[in-house]
């Protein structure tokens, strides 16, 4: 089932309970976050004599029922500090579940689609940017954005992870097989060459075993080791979690992000990626470690075959962000 949420903040350090509001959902048993939406700072709707807001969007795939993901959804506000005193008042962070496609709910606890959703810039105009395209009634969200008579302010701002603008990089067999027992599936010259080319004067973001296998930092790139285990070899800068990720690349980065593996934290930073980069070979390598499939949330925008002097017929293909 997929599922578009809003959130939103106006107390502490809105853009970071977001940020950590983001990494919890995904962290969630049953849910995958997909898409995140740039940040937007937004005037109080409904009661107006309290503090700027900071909303954004996010799309889900989940396996739980829509109730069961808003109890979900509810547990991430209380422990990021909500409490619910006054209506449409002040809050550390609001967690909304705005629209399940195909689903409609009207329940004391839920009601599918979010009964304020499309008089709302503040979720419009954040859920345009991820589901232009989505129906809900008879039109779809940039003409209920187009439509939409509420003129409260909505002006993109800083804090996204989205902002970072990320790139992954993997070389992927036939089915999507990134690793076996630890290892790369393949050693070619012609991907190493392509990775350097990408990837020089940049930052590179990886997990330990990503690190273990090169055994030193890669040389003429910044080298970010993102592991909850605690701190890297020497030259690696160790980020124990997203937050300070996203407190590092802040600091400075020079040059394209990118995120070179391994599987898990492919994973982890798929939904903030705007690019991806894979050498695909036409080969079965029997990987135990495989990337998700980006067809679903990413375009191919340019597909040049190669050759290898290991035989195997290869490609180099460029992927963007829909929308």
């Amino acid at each position: 089932m997929e599922c578009y949420i809003g959130l939103g903040a106006n107390l502490g350090e809105r853009e970071r309970t977001l940020r950590r509001a983001l990494e919890r959902l995904h962290g969630e048993a049953g849910v995958k976050l997909c898409r995140v939406s740039g940040f937007y700072e937004t005037e109080p709707w409904g009661k107006k004599d309290q503090p700027v807001f900071v909303n954004a969007a996010a799309k889900v795939r989940t396996e739980l029922a829509p109730l069961e993901l808003l109890k979900v959804c509810q547990g991430i506000e209380g422990e990021l500090g909500r409490v619910r005193q006054e209506h449409w008042g002040a809050r550390s962070i609001d967690i909304d579940l705005l629209c399940v496609p195909g689903v409609q709910m009207d329940t004391p606890e839920l009601k599918l689609p979010h009964p304020y959703m499309l008089e709302r810039s503040f979720v419009l105009v954040p859920l345009e940017e991820i589901a232009p395209n989505l129906v809900v009634g008879e039109k779809n969200i940039r003409q209920h954005r187009q439509a939409c008579m509420d003129a409260g302010m909505v002006s993109p701002c800083c804090g996204s992870p989205t902002g970072y603008s990320l790139q992954l990089i993997a070389c992927v067999d036939d089915h999507g097989g990134l690793g076996r027992q630890g290892r790369l599936l393949f050693h070619l010259p012609e991907d190493m060459a392509f990775f350097r080319q990408k990837t020089l004067g940049g930052t590179v973001i990886m997990g330990r075993r990503t690190m273990e296998s090169l055994g030193k930092p890669l040389e003429g790139r910044r080298n970010l080791l993102l592991s909850r285990r605690g701190k890297g070899g020497e030259g690696f800068e160790t980020c124990r979690g997203l937050e300070e990720l996203w407190q590092a690349l802040d600091s400075s980065s020079e040059g394209e992000i990118y995120v070179i593996g391994g599987g898990e934290i492919y994973a982890e930073l798929l939904p903030y990626c705007r690019e991806a980069w894979l050498t695909r070979v036409h080969a079965d390598g029997g990987a135990d470690v495989f990337l998700e499939e980006l067809e679903g949330e990413f375009s191919l925008v340019s597909c040049s075959p190669a050759v290898n002097g290991a035989g195997y017929g290869m490609k180099f293909c460029h992927y963007v962000r829909k929308f």
